[in-house]
């Protein structure tokens, strides 16, 4: 469903969600990531402290027994006597080089399958040789099965620490109070490499160091927090912002409902649903009529509040899978499922639903007439090809399904008595037809696939020719031949018919020139002017300048104005009128009798040919009316100085009637057909 409006759309909420969320996720991670690295490394500062100080202690046990030992004491006195001269009684155990126990003291001795993991000693200050095994009565071991003095459970250190202490306990004593006693062994090399002392470490963790490991991580916490909650504000106000700015992309700033942007999306998510691909839907486009005159009678406020009020009415109607939003102006689109087992039932479905939606609507505002149309696009249910069941629509053009939708509303409005159109393949094919004439009428007209066909005029009292018409052919390379009545009214529509008009005019010019150079028989023509072309400023001196281009006499060419044209700005036309007069044109109203149009016109516009249009003498006339309003609509012609054509003529008893009637000139199937050029210039050698 996508246009560059909405993937702008899409890219800019990308843009302003995911950067904000992702930031805050990884900055959480990286704080909580440093909060456990600070604790362990504070954690190991303070037990690599007492190691410190523990390998000070066995350094200084290891001196005073290489001391005796050089003095020339054995082993076992040295050991004896350095109790006398270090700190505490340390726990000694002796080996020989060949690993045999020469001497120890104290009830416990080292484990010499587990040696510490230990990976700070560099960072200590411990020589390279630094060797320390477990204790045989106190062991703590990983899983793994590798030694370390910081294998003593998390949850059991938290609850020696926060342990009640004595009644009689002070907090300093109760801080000081020793939670954990871990012992291990540490190597020292007596005399020349000729033993191997191990001397017994004790490290104790009291309360307050897992207390300043606490204290620590939560002046750590509190820092890294600022920035984090910071952070956090900040991806809070991004998507705040977001949906706020959702709101109001979606936002239908006159009804307060969803628009048009947000319909095509909901909608195409409805329709390419696996579970509703083999439901029928209809698409719906709802017209007000004449909004923009209620808006100038009562003011554009209460227009605006009249279509808050459709947008709620509808509101309360729509069903599930079912949506609605104003496209713009008074129109809505609406999603509709039906009801059916087959097209019939379901456009029956929706006729009925649309039937009583429009009745009230209708009655929104009882004291004031408003009036509907709806169009109908029928969606029905999905069958892929191949039959099988997971398939689903793809591809949903929202924007199409509606234009159809508006063009069977359209067709609506021209029928009025038709509240409710439905989209059909006629009509399609009518849309395809239209867009294919205004893709190449301007191609056709630069190729001369407009050709000039003559009807020939005949006078009724001798059957003499005495004039033509001139009419457009569209002979296409493609279509070939192409009716009147399948271009001319979407040039009228295009505005393209004035381009065509000029192209007729010239053609006929150039003709004229040229049966003038070659000496043929001269006879007047007429070219319609459409009414489209009266709007155009100086179209006298215009149309002047086309025939003057080749340099044909004026009087031989008969400008047609359409009766219709008199309904428009009557100055101008008069204006007009009279000026191609002044130069010398003939001009006639076309089409006399088809429309409404005033005597008055006939009485203001000096025109030199009234011709009536053909459905005067179409069908019977069995209690001879028409032929009242014939004679007379001849006899005011000729009272005003007017010439008279009659077209359509086909019998001869209309020939004989008009005859007695003094019509000057006839033009219809009785006589001939519209021709080509070629034809036409026989026919005038024989008929003329």
């Amino acid at each position: 469903m996508s246009s560059v409006k909405e993937k702008r759309f899409r890219k800019l909420k990308r843009k302003k969600i995911w950067p904000s969320i992702v930031a805050f996720i990884l900055f959480t991670l990286l704080c909580v990531g440093m909060i456990v690295l600070f604790l362990q490394l504070f954690a190991l500062y303070i037990m690599g402290t007492k190691i410190v100080q523990q390998y000070g202690e066995m350094k200084n046990v290891k001196a005073v027994i290489n001391g005796f030992l050089e003095s020339g004491e054995s082993i076992a006195d040295a050991v004896i006597s350095q109790r006398k001269y270090t700190f505490g009684e340390n726990d000694i155990y002796v080996m020989d080089a060949d690993g045999e126990m020469l001497i120890k003291t104290g009830n416990s001795e080292p484990d010499f399958e587990l040696v510490l993991d230990f990976k700070l000693d560099r960072e200590l200050g411990l020589d390279e040789g630094f060797v320390a095994v477990a204790d045989s009565e106190n062991q703590f071991v990983h899983d793994n099965g590798d030694f370390t003095i910081f294998a003593m459970p998390v949850d059991e250190v938290i609850k020696r620490t926060f342990s009640p202490g004595r009644e009689d306990q002070s907090v300093g004593s109760w801080l000081s109070e020793t939670i954990i006693t871990q012992g291990y062994w540490l190597r020292a090399p007596l005399g020349e490499g000729e033993y191997d002392a191990y001397v017994k470490c004790i490290i104790q963790l009291q309360r307050q160091d897992v207390f300043y490991i606490c204290i620590f991580g939560i002046i750590a916490l509190l820092i890294l927090m600022i920035p984090i909650i910071l952070l956090f504000i900040n991806t809070i106000r991004s998507i705040v912002t977001q949906r706020r700015m959702t709101q109001i992309i979606y936002l239908d700033t006159v009804t307060g409902g969803k628009n048009w942007f947000y319909f095509r999306n909901y909608a195409e998510r409805i329709l390419t649903r696996k579970i509703n691909s083999k439901k029928p839907f209809a698409i719906v486009n709802l017209h007000l009529e004449r909004y923009q005159n209620y808006c100038a009678c009562y003011g554009v406020k209460a227009g605006e509040e009249l279509l808050e009020a459709m947008d709620g009415f509808l509101k309360a109607r729509i069903g599930k899978n079912e949506f609605f939003a104003r496209f713009e102006g008074a129109d809505f689109g609406m999603l509709l499922a039906c009801e059916g087992v087959n097209e019939q039932e379901n456009q029956e479905y929706c006729r009925k639903r649309m039937r009583s939606l429009l009745a009230e609507l209708s009655g929104l505002k009882p004291d004031q007439k408003i009036h509907f149309h709806a169009g109908i696009n029928m969606i029905p249910p999905y069958v892929p090809k191949d039959g099988k069941w997971y398939h689903t629509r793809k591809n949903v053009d929202i924007n199409q399904l509606y234009t159809y939708a508006n063009a069977a509303r359209v067709t609506s409005e021209c029928a009025e008595e038709k509240q409710i159109t439905f989209f059909d393949q006629e009509m399609l094919e009518k849309q395809v037809w239209e867009r294919w004439v205004e893709d190449t009428m301007e191609e056709a007209l630069n190729n001369e696939e407009f050709q000039v066909y003559l009807q020939p005029k005949y006078s009724p009292l001798n059957g003499k020719l005495v004039g033509a018409e001139a009419l457009v052919r569209w002979i296409s390379p493609t279509e070939g031949f192409i009716a009147p009545g399948r271009f001319i009214p979407i040039f009228e529509d295009t505005g393209f018919v004035t381009q065509l008009d000029d192209y007729m005019i010239s053609r006929v010019a150039k003709l004229q020139a040229e049966w003038m150079i070659q000496g043929k028989k001269m006879i007047p023509i007429s070219v319609n002017v459409s009414r489209a072309h009266f709007a155009q400023e100086g179209l006298a001196e215009h149309i002047c300048q086309l025939v003057d281009a080749y340099g044909p006499r004026h009087e031989l060419i008969e400008l047609e104005v359409t009766e219709s044209a008199f309904f428009d700005d009557k100055d101008i036309l008069v204006k007009t009128v009279k000026q191609l007069k002044a130069f010398g044109f003939h001009v006639s109203m076309d089409d006399f009798g088809a429309g409404y149009s005033s005597l008055n016109s006939l009485k203001d516009i000096p025109l030199d040919v009234l011709k009536l249009d053909g459905e005067f003498f179409s069908g019977d006339d069995d209690d001879g009316r028409g032929q009242v309003v014939v004679k007379e609509a001849i006899q005011l012609a000729r009272n005003l100085d007017m010439r008279v054509v009659a077209e359509g003529i086909e019998k001869k008893e209309q020939v004989d009637f008009l005859a007695s009637q003094g019509c000057d000139m006839i033009q219809g199937f009785y006589f001939a057909k519209p021709m080509p050029i070629e034809e036409f210039e026989k026919k005038v050698e024989k008929d003329a």
